[in-house]
């Protein structure tokens, strides 16, 4: 009798949550889970030559023996493979390791012997995978109700799911075909483990993946011709044309013929294809011709495609790719070209490139945990094993994966929210390693954005702006700073539309700024420095300076403790009860999720905690606010009687200064009732409640905006490093990434002196300097933006002018300066005393009209 699917994905969220629980309360995992099987049949590909096996999983490791390459050959090996940078090794059984090797397996039965199963050095297709997984000889296949598994998935959806029997009887079954030794090590929790060890690890992990990816993608050579690969390559238009696509070919391309947005390139790959990397080749010289936006399509039907991801560009670009690290073999790939560069109606494509990849999808490399420096992840720091940490990160990928498999049932839509399984929450940080979790977000910003129907025209007056900034006692209510002036002008009834804060990422621009006696036409560099102006006002970058809004609070860190690692944080000001303008502040950060622009916010983890519902904690994060309070009431709960007296003397009374000063009893007339030493602990957990809810609806009504702007399901996903990064950008500003989005003009190039210079330079700049040197070209303050760097404009050659910048087109005019020291100091002075943008109107025309 054949499972119901449906009971089968039910299974699966059934164990879900109880690997949740075991994360959360540090308890072994669930058997099914961590299921081995006792052996595992392979057969060969036939391909190549013998098989050498080894020692170790290491092909510098002593050669035991070789097996026979031949189809016929089948090799039984142990349950659990292992995945280093040579590719995925299997270790043979003790049983075929005796036969194979006859009298010298006696001698090996501790190490093993090792047969390299798929080399990840090879990428010329599945073919060249050496075995192919098979279920043992009489063991009842997966249609049958008495089903073991040979796999983990297969044991959690046996396990768990609901069947005549029940589940012990289902378990039962299992351990007929399971390596119960190795199944309990993976359950086994490490000594004096957290779930901040599992959430530690899964960063680790996740990072070590992504320089491994980089690293793929530097050493990857793309392929000279796809012919070897596809059956057919067809296009909207001009068929015969696009054939050219595959044969490298400077001279040639395929130019389309048709309507905007309706022009496709639908590639039919050979059998079994999987693609590591697909990439359209382009030449900028081509200009409106060049692809901006484009939709990808994939399955294995012509009537069947599904959209499984986009591509939009900022900027034009000679490689784009399309699709990289597919996990399954299409038949069909389409290239949908929606739309082209300054609104062009037909596409020009020179070249098509691709790298495949093997049907087999690589476990968890091993290599990532030799040598590997531990010293910026403290809870690994503390001589844990390196196996110990492989098999925990082995079983954080497996709980991971099991959520991907089922998190489009929990979310079938943008409109969900994935609140319902209520302690997912609790392992937020580990999805982090999910797979599909990226795609999904994307799909589900797609969805449900929402394009500006009317660019809303706002006029700003910076010149008050500027002077309420200088002395904001004048005008406690802030009407003149930008921000109010924004907010006013915003509103439906003052700038005549209802402005949608759900844009689709092409949209670059969500309103004109016109601001009064300067000389701008406002074509995007207006509107980001708006952006970066009313940041400044909400949280100021410098520490000295009077704050020209009462939204934001300085926290006691940054006025206190000279120690903390958060100096120039601020949190939402208790006192503040203008919630509509928090609300949109919410909006604008999830406007700035969509697109590529900021919001610069220096809140503390404890507020973006809140914001993302992650859950908070006085010990763990309120040190984050105000360090101070926290090491005064740890000290308050363990002093003696004595030095409680001694210290306080009936001083402390049951009230307490939220980070504003504002001063709150903690019970009725609190300021007048003394704290004594048996009521020392209930008055600390009286301060807790009250500094921990002390912003509480402040950052209530800044997560309503956020939900405005956002799909729900994706708070619920990301973590809220993520959301921090998505709202203000990448805080460090790196000249190596600065330089990956900078492009010169004819006159300059990447080794021109003046350029080697002006990089020279920024590396000497502080952080600060650099983010200043951004908003003076870009009006954004924080990574990424592009740079466009061309030579001095006509008359400002000389190397003692300035720079000068045009903030619409994110252009920086370079003069040829003569040394880096020179270019350091010029570049030093513009940025922090040439605040002005673009003069293109001249502003006695703006006055008269």
């Amino acid at each position: 009798m054949t499972q119901d699917p449906s009971r089968l994905r039910l299974g699966r969220i059934r164990c879900l949550g109880e690997v949740i629980k075991c994360l959360e309360e540090t308890k072994p995992l669930p058997s099914p889970l961590c299921f081995v099987p006792n052996r595992v049949e392979y057969m060969s590909s036939g391909k190549g030559n013998a098989l050498p096996v080894h020692a170790s999983p290491s092909t510098e490791s002593k050669k035991l023996g070789e097996i026979k390459n031949d189809v016929a050959v089948k090799v039984l090996g142990i349950g659990l493979d292992t995945w280093n940078d040579e590719g995925q090794w299997i270790q043979l059984t003790e049983e075929y390791q005796a036969k194979l090797l006859g009298e010298k397996a006696s001698d090996q039965k501790r190490t093993g012997g090792w047969v390299l199963g798929h080399d990840s050095k090879t990428d010329d297709g599945p073919n060249l995978a050496v075995f192919v997984k098979k279920s043992l000889p009489g063991i009842p296949s997966a249609a049958s109700e008495d089903v073991i598994a040979t796999k983990w998935e297969d044991a959690v959806e046996h396990a768990y799911s609901v069947r005549i029997g029940g589940t012990a009887r289902a378990r039962k079954d299992l351990q007929a075909c399971c390596d119960e030794k190795m199944t309990q090590l993976l359950r086994r929790v490490p000594d004096k483990w957290t779930l901040e060890h599992d959430e530690e690890l899964a960063r680790f992990m996740t990072l070590a993946k992504q320089r491994e990816k980089s690293l793929n993608v530097m050493l990857d050579t793309l392929s000279g011709s796809m012919k070897e690969y596809i059956q057919q390559l067809r296009a909207s238009s001009e068929n015969q044309e696009a054939q050219c696509l595959l044969d490298p070919d400077d001279d040639n391309y395929w130019e389309s013929d048709g309507s905007s947005g309706k022009h496709w390139l639908r590639i039919q790959f050979k059998p079994g294809i999987i693609v590591r990397r697909l990439v359209m080749i382009l030449d900028e010289e081509d200009g409106n011709f060049l692809p901006q936006v484009l939709e990808i399509a994939a399955g294995n039907s012509v009537d069947a495609l599904v959209v499984i991801g986009d591509v939009e560009l900022d900027v034009p670009t000679e490689e784009v790719v399309v699709l990289e690290n597919a996990t399954v073999a299409y038949q069909y790939v389409e290239i949908r070209i929606k739309r082209c560069f300054s609104d062009g109606v037909d596409t020009r494509v020179r070249t098509l490139k691709l790298v495949p990849g093997s049907a087999q999808t690589s476990g968890l490399n091993q290599g990532i945990f030799d040598n590997a420096d531990f010293s910026s992840y403290p809870k690994l720091d503390q001589n844990i094993p390196k196996d110990v940490l492989f098999r925990r990160g082995l079983m954080l990928k497996r709980a991971v994966s099991l959520f991907d498999s089922v998190v489009c049932l929990m979310t079938p839509s943008w409109r969900y929210s994935v609140r319902s399984f209520g302690n997912l929450n609790r392992i937020r940080q580990l999805l982090v390693l999910s797979e599909i979790r990226s795609s999904l977000l994307s799909l589900f910003l797609r969805m449900s954005s929402v394009g500006i129907s009317q660019t809303p025209n706002i006029h700003l007056n910076r010149r008050l702006a500027r002077d309420h900034a200088h002395d904001p006692t004048v005008d406690p209510t802030g009407k003149n700073a930008l921000f109010t002036q924004m907010y006013e002008a915003l509103k439906p009834a003052n700038c005549g539309t209802v402005l949608e804060y759900r844009v689709p990422a092409r949209v670059d621009q969500w309103w004109e700024c016109v601001f009064s006696s300067e000389g701008m036409i406002d074509q995007g560099g207006g509107f980001r420095e708006s952006l970066s102006e009313i940041s400044e006002e909400m949280c100021p970058s410098a520490s000295d300076v009077p704050l020209p809004l009462k939204l934001f609070c300085r926290t006691p860190n940054q006025l206190h403790d000279s120690s903390n690692l958060y100096r120039d944080t601020y949190i939402p000001s208790p006192a503040c009860n203008l919630y509509t303008q928090y609300t949109w502040i919410g909006q604008l950060m999830g406007a700035c999720v969509r697109s590529k622009e900021h919001l610069i916010l220096a809140l503390p983890p404890f507020i973006w905690k809140q914001l993302n519902q992650e859950p908070v904690t006085w010990e763990q994060d309120y040190h984050t606010v105000d360090t101070a309070q926290v090491k005064m009431l740890e000290s308050l709960e363990n002093m003696t009687e004595a030095e409680f007296a001694s210290r306080f003397n009936a001083l402390l009374t049951y009230s307490v200064s939220l980070s504003d000063g504002t001063p709150v009893s903690l019970v009725p007339n609190g300021s007048d009732i003394p704290v004594t030493y048996p009521d020392r602990l209930h008055y600390a957990e009286l301060v807790k409640k009250a500094r921990m809810d002390e912003s509480r609806k402040q950052v209530e009504a800044i997560r309503a905006g956020l939900l405005t702007s956002l799909p729900p399901a994706m708070l619920d996903l990301v973590t809220w490093q993520e959301l921090e990064q998505f709202v203000c950008g990448d805080p460090e500003l790196c000249v190596e990434t600065m330089k990956k989005t900078a492009h010169y003009d004819d006159d300059l190039s990447e080794t021109s002196q003046v350029v080697k210079h002006l990089w020279t330079a920024l590396e000497g700049f502080t952080n600060e300097d650099r983010s200043r040197f951004l908003r003076f070209v870009t009006g954004r303050r924080r990574l990424p933006a592009p740079l466009w760097i061309c030579a001095a404009k006509d008359g400002s050659d000389s190397t003692e002018a300035l720079p000068e910048s045009a903030t619409c087109s994110s252009t920086l005019f370079l003069p040829d300066y003569a040394t880096a020291k020179l270019a350091a100091e010029k570049i030093r002075y513009a940025i922090y005393h040439c605040v002005a943008i673009d003069t293109d109107l001249n502003p006695y025309e703006e006055y008269m009209e």
